[in-house]
């Protein structure tokens, strides 16, 4: 279940750090967009949504009494139709979208209970808001991470500031808002195809006016244009943050290119994971595991037929490796009493041809299925 957090609001009604669910958060804001029209009042509020894990997923700023939404919900909708996207991407919108949508109360629904994002047009899009990359989606498009939501997000300035120099105060917040505003203009170059604009703009950034996330935006950008001299420097020297991403995209060819330039144990056992080359990967050593590399390694013990070994490799709480290896271990099985049945039958003096066919076929494909696990 997704939920709504306000960060900061100009109106007392939505209180700041307080989790509503996606229906209550669509009452109270539709409430109050309905009563600041009525009186031609305006207030702004920050939000994040949050899925189950209260992780932020999404973050915008919502314009109440301005019109341009019925509720909140409905301003997500309007904001993320005016992106242009490739398919992939646009499957990830219309998924957290339809998500979203299954949760406003039926009275709330801005249509007829379903909702078309080509219908939405850029003149319903509140513009003075900038769309960029929430923090944890970035990592899916540009750090290659698991597979999950896209999400775009509109800016999200919400800097408190305690200086007693009141004016200090306000020139500092003006200097970050126009430093935040470039770098979200830079994102938005970048999701929409100006990778080299995007890099244009990052390099007269300096380095350390960007945040952690940021960072590896700009890596990813770098790596996609091959300047990986570059990527490493951007992370102080080290190679193997660099690799680490290459390796979560599972872009083989970029791999190659990265470990040839920075040749280490950790590229050479990821390489070698990617390229399916089990033995080599268990024969490197050096290598810095981490969770990922021990389900890497128990994956190919699997592929060598070391169930023993994999289940040994496999401490840590993966589901997905787990019922592989169940999954392996009863098909190993199930190819056994198969050619125990086939060779049965052959022994027989009044052989069934198709009896026989048909359980070489169900071999044929118990095998497949073991070879794509």
């Amino acid at each position: 279940m997704l939920s709504v957090m306000f960060i900061k609001s100009e109106t007392k009604e939505l209180k700041p750090f307080q989790k509503l669910s996606i229906p209550e958060a669509c009452e109270i804001t539709e409430t109050l967009e309905t009563q600041y029209r009525r009186t031609r009042k305006k207030a702004h509020a920050d939000f994040f949504i949050l899925d189950e894990e209260d992780q932020e997923v999404y973050a915008g700023t919502l314009s109440i009494g301005s019109g341009h939404a019925r509720h909140v919900v409905d301003h997500i909708k309007k904001k993320l139709s005016s992106l242009k996207m490739d398919d992939i991407q646009e499957a990830r919108k219309r998924s957290f979208l339809e998500q979203l949508e299954k949760e406003v109360p039926d009275h709330l629904k801005t249509t007829d209970g379903s909702f078309s994002l080509e219908g939405e047009t850029e003149n319903h899009v509140q513009t003075t808001q900038t769309p960029v990359l929430s923090t944890r989606n970035r990592r899916l498009i540009y750090g290659g991470g698991i597979l999950s939501l896209l999400i775009l997000s509109a800016t999200c300035f919400s800097t408190v500031a305690t200086s007693q120099d009141r004016a200090e105060t306000i020139q500092d917040l003006q200097k970050q808002v126009k430093l935040e505003q470039k770098i979200t203009e830079t994102y938005e170059r970048a999701l929409l195809g100006d990778s080299q604009g995007a890099l244009k703009r990052l390099s007269s950034i300096g380095k350390q006016s960007l945040t952690k996330e940021q960072k590896n935006v700009y890596m990813s950008l770098l790596v996609d244009q091959k300047k990986y001299k570059e990527a490493v420097k951007l992370q102080g020297d080290h190679p193997e943050v660099v690799e680490s991403m290459i390796s979560k995209k599972g872009d083989v060819n970029e791999l190659k290119e990265f470990q040839q330039a920075f040749p280490s144990p950790n590229g050479a056992f990821d390489l070698a994971y990617h390229e399916q080359r089990w033995e080599d990967m268990m024969s490197q050593s050096g290598v810095e595991m981490t969770d990922k590399r021990y389900e890497m390694k128990a994956y190919g013990y699997l592929k060598l037929d070391k169930v023993k070994e994999a289940k040994e490799a496999a401490y840590i709480q993966s589901q997905d490796l787990n019922q592989k290896i169940e999954t392996y271990e009863k098909t190993k099985k199930e190819i056994e009493e198969t050619k125990k049945q086939v060779e049965e039958e052959n022994k027989k003096d009044k052989k069934d041809e198709n009896k026989i066919k048909s359980l070489t076929d169900q071999q044929k494909k118990q095998e497949e299925l073991l070879k794509n696990l």
